[in-house]
C-alpha cells in the first residue's frame, strides 16, 4: 500500500515549515492528491515515480499556498519517497536547481520522473 499524504498532513507540515500564510487553493490540493492516488484520467495506474512527480510538480506549479510552494513541494516529495521505502539523495544542489526549473516551466513530466528514479534507491 502506498502512503499518500492527506490535506491535513500537508496543512500541518506547511504551518510548521513556513510559520506564515495559508492554503489558498485547498480544492486544487485535494485534486492533486486524487491524481497522486488514482493517476491522471484515462492513463494507466501510476507508478511510485509518477505519483511523486505529480505531487512535486503540481504543488510547485499550481501555488496552493500563499508562500513556500517550492519548499513544500520539495519536502513532500522527499517525505513521500521515504515513507514509501525509498532513499532520495540527488547530488548537492540538484533539488534547488531542479525545483527552480520546474517552477519556471522548464522541466517536462518525464524528465522529473526520471530524475526521481535515478536519484532514489529502495531502502533495505
Amino acid at each position: 500500500m502506498v502512503w499518500i499524504p492527506s490535506v491535513e498532513y500537508i496543512e500541518i507540515l506547511y504551518k510548521d515549515q513556513t510559520k506564515v500564510g495559508d492554503i489558498i487553493n485547498r480544492q486544487g490540493l485535494i485534486s492533486t492528491l486524487d491524481k497522486v492516488k488514482w493517476g491522471i484520467p484515462f492513463q494507466d495506474v501510476p507508478t511510485i515515480w509518477e505519483k511523486v512527480t505529480i505531487l512535486y510538480k503540481e504543488i510547485i506549479e499550481n501555488h496552493y499556498f500563499s508562500d513556500g510552494n517550492k519548499r513544500i513541494g520539495s519536502l513532500l516529495a522527499y517525505i513521500f519517497l521515504s515513507k514509501n521505502g525509498y532513499e532520495f539523495s540527488p547530488p548537492k544542489g540538484d533539488i534547488y536547481r531542479i525545483t527552480l526549473e520546474v517552477a519556471q516551466g522548464g522541466k517536462k513530466f518525464n524528465e522529473i520522473k526520471e530524475w526521481f528514479k535515478m536519484n532514489s534507491k529502495k531502502e533495505v
